[in-house]
């Protein structure tokens, strides 16, 4: 049974970018493990989540894929080393890493997704540019695939996202 780390801001996450996801995940069958800073993430709108593990107890060989839930909070995790080896560790291992809404930033950021095709939220106007100072390819699309890389762009896409991680693990 494969297993997905979903990866939880404590505070401000996007409720549907994780009800939504999970959902169907769990309808196909995957195993989901929450992960975050704090033992409690609670959502933009409240909705609150006891997560299985704390970050830094987490082991990317333990599971199949990662996805960030977005949101506010997961910007977060920008400057957060543990978070980044984390990462760079399920990218080495080949698997599948999904982020939506605001959480591309971050992989932008650390570099992860030069030479990829991404999407996001772009609620400043600023994540083109964004995209482009990181190497990355901007779409200007609602779910971009790239490789082992699934990007979303908000809440409105969580399902065609969703849809897309599954295809992508499978």
């Amino acid at each position: 049974m494969k297993k997905i780390l979903m990866v939880l801001a404590p505070r401000d996450f996007r409720d549907s970018e994780y009800i939504v996801p999970r959902s169907f995940f769990e309808q196909k069958g995957y195993t989901v493990i929450t992960t975050s800073l704090q033992s409690k993430s609670v959502g933009r709108f409240g909705y609150e989540v006891k997560n299985d593990l704390l970050l830094d107890a987490v082991v990317s060989k333990n599971f199949d894929s990662i996805f960030f839930v977005g949101g506010g909070g997961s910007l977060g995790f920008m400057g957060n080393n543990v978070m980044i080896n984390l990462t760079k560790s399920f990218i080495k291992e080949g698997k599948v890493i999904g982020a939506i809404c605001a959480a591309p930033r971050n992989l932008l950021v650390w570099g992860v997704l030069r030479g990829e095709r991404v999407t996001g939220h772009n609620w400043d106007g600023n994540f083109p540019k964004l995209c482009k100072e990181n190497g990355a390819i901007y779409e200007d699309r609602e779910v971009v695939v790239s490789g082992n890389f699934v990007t979303g762009r908000g809440p409105k896409a969580a399902e065609e996202f969703s849809l897309a991680f599954v295809d992508t693990m499978s």
